[in-house]
């Protein structure tokens, strides 16, 4: 018999090294991003072909797509910034939280972009760390990260396929009584 807490936790044991795992990736992507383009056209960035422990294979060495982690610089930044508490060990990841799996699946894509290869954590039933991407895969992880990183609280997103005129409205809170406002 399984017990049903067991697997829980270890679904959180396996996320959080998978988070700390993308986290590290994306950070020193960004780094390397920031410290110039001098110096990645001196040493383009490769792949790191060694294996790590929460991967179900070793990755495949080869150059990054630098192309890919400028283009979505933004959206890397986000994304790891709403990750950094799990790989900080800050807070522990629940495995049924959706929001959180799709926060780490849009991270995982935009790296197997850069990276030109499938991410794929131990566990896992997807395509083995390593093999190549599909040919529609930028398409498909453009769209699903712009989704993902459209949908956090409080967001608006507008579509690709919205015509019309839009018109947004800022309100000004009531000034409160006795204070003075552009009016008097």
């Amino acid at each position: 018999m399984v017990d049903p807490l067991s697997v829980g936790v270890l679904g959180a044991v396996a996320l959080t090294e998978g988070i700390k795992f993308l986290y590290g990736q994306v950070t020193e992507l960004l780094k390397r991003r920031r410290d110039g383009a001098e110096q990645a056209a001196a040493e383009p960035p490769v792949v790191p072909a060694r294996q790590a422990q929460v991967l179900d294979g070793p990755l495949v060495q080869r150059p990054v797509d630098v192309g890919v982690v400028t283009g979505n610089e933004a959206r890397l930044r986000e994304l790891r910034r709403e990750l950094a508490d799990y790989s900080d060990g800050v807070a522990e990841p629940d495995p049924a939280d959706r929001r959180l799996q799709e926060q780490v699946a849009a991270l995982r894509g935009l790296l197997e972009l850069a990276y030109g290869q499938h991410v794929t954590f131990r566990g896992e039933q997807r395509p083995t760390t390593g093999s190549p991407l599909p040919a529609d895969a930028p398409a498909a992880v453009e769209s699903y990260v712009a989704n993902v990183t459209a949908s956090g609280p409080g967001a608006v997103a507008v579509g690709r396929d919205n015509t019309g005129n839009i018109a947004t409205t800022s309100y000004a809170p009531p000034s409160a009584p006795g204070s003075s406002s552009a009016e008097d």
